[in-house]
């Protein structure tokens, strides 16, 4: 990989974070909350404001990209998902939890990156599929699914607009407003990861099978920018 991959997946990796989202758009609500209603303050910050909303949602897109798929995700798509976190979550188990596994899924199966042999991920979709049958249902929950990061963006997002509409509403001051935003830090903290594994496994994956197998395993060439070689396909056959 070269040095410009690497930076390119870097910014990505620190773009795509919810804290980086959650932390700019929490500055622009503290500026908005603390700026005075009056005088040139009030007139540069009218000026200056269109131009920080535009990079903080652009910090969000998450949130915005997992609100589209809750309506366009099929339920092929759902399944193979769950399999898709369980298979990776199984590796991790096996070969180290800072091990720089990922995937997505897709119609007919998922993509897998990060593992050396295609023999790993059959082993660990088989594990998986036997754990399933246990109900062993928790492996295909993951905190590094993209669906936590959206859901993070839109805690934040929530927290933040209401308590700026409440405190610009009832004119607070400064240290109450700091107070309400320090809450709300607090708040997204505490509820951040639980609610995003409720949100990924209520809307974004199923187990609505009663079995599945891989029909086969065949090495892809990388897409996406977090895409670390080598990339499998996993072609899935889901049993209902």
């Amino acid at each position: 990989m070269s040095t410009i991959e690497r930076a390119q997946q870097r910014l990505f990796r620190f773009v795509t974070r919810p804290l980086t989202g959650f932390i700019g758009f929490l500055l622009v609500v503290t500026i908005i909350v603390l700026v005075p209603r009056n005088g040139p303050s009030l007139v540069t910050f009218s000026l200056v404001a269109p131009w920080l909303i535009i990079p903080v949602a652009a910090l969000n897109m998450n949130f915005i990209s997992m609100v589209f798929r809750r309506f366009t995700l099929s339920e092929s798509m759902k399944r193979n998902h769950a399999l898709e976190h369980g298979t990776i979550i199984v590796l991790r188990s096996r070969y180290g939890k800072k091990t720089k596994i990922g995937g997505n899924a897709e119609i007919d199966g998922f993509r897998i990156y990060g593992v050396e042999k295609r023999e790993y991920i059959e082993k660990a979709f088989n594990l998986l599929v036997t754990e399933l049958k246990r109900g062993n249902s928790e492996l295909i929950i993951s905190m590094r699914c993209g669906t936590n990061v959206g859901t993070a963006q839109g805690l934040g997002i929530v927290l933040l607009s209401l308590s700026a509409m409440v405190l610009l509403l009832v004119d607070a001051n400064a240290t109450v407003s700091l107070t309400v935003l320090g809450i709300d830090v607090v708040l997204y903290y505490l509820l951040r990861t639980r609610l995003g594994n409720w949100v990924q496994g209520k809307f974004y994956m199923s187990l609505d099978f009663d079995g599945a197998r891989i029909q086969s395993i065949y090495r892809v060439k990388t897409e996406r920018i977090w895409e670390r070689g080598p990339v499998f396909f996993v072609k899935t056959e889901i049993c209902r």
